[in-house]
């Protein structure tokens, strides 16, 4: 019974460890088309570092910027985004079903200096099978309860 709890164990960790497959990432914005990103499309992107405080030590991820992706699907931004485009909301959806939310002004680079990423590598590594396709990191946040995991939407609606 102990070898195969043992047996069973090993596999699991060996799975999780293991770096996830890339997948298609879509991207809607309310009242625009929908946009599908190949692995290919979002490694073209432009890519930055991004670091989160995971229990009390920093973390380094990498990936491209969401910014980037959300103008692959239309998105107004720069010095238009202003009065009710600064009204919307990222929602970030992750494979689980947990979402998290954005303002849109804080994906922005006119709104805001550090970078919102989708993180494809931690630590110089691929994402394993528990944070992967992507992680969503932003920057300088002290928790990463803004971070989904698994994230495989991303969505950009009137906040209210």
């Amino acid at each position: 019974m102990r070898i195969l709890l043992a047996v069973t164990a090993a596999i699991a960790a060996a799975v999780l460890a293991s770096p996830v497959v890339a997948q298609d990432l879509k991207v809607t914005v309310a009242g625009r088309d929908t946009v599908v990103l190949t692995p290919a499309d979002v490694a073209a992107l432009p890519r930055a570092r991004a670091t989160i405080q995971v229990k009390g030590h920093p973390v380094v991820y990498e990936g491209a910027i969401l910014h980037g992706a959300l103008l692959k699907a239309g998105v107004v931004s720069g010095e238009r985004l202003m009065g009710r485009y600064l009204n919307q909301v990222v929602i970030l959806r992750a494979a689980d079903g947990f979402s998290s939310i954005l303002s849109i002004a804080e994906t922005d680079p006119v709104y805001r200096a550090n970078p919102v990423i989708l993180a494809d590598t931690v630590g110089g590594k691929p994402l394993d099978a528990r944070e992967g396709p992507y992680r969503v990191v932003v920057d300088g946040d002290l928790r990463n309860s803004r971070s989904p995991r698994g994230v495989v939407a991303v969505e950009v609606k009137a906040g209210f």
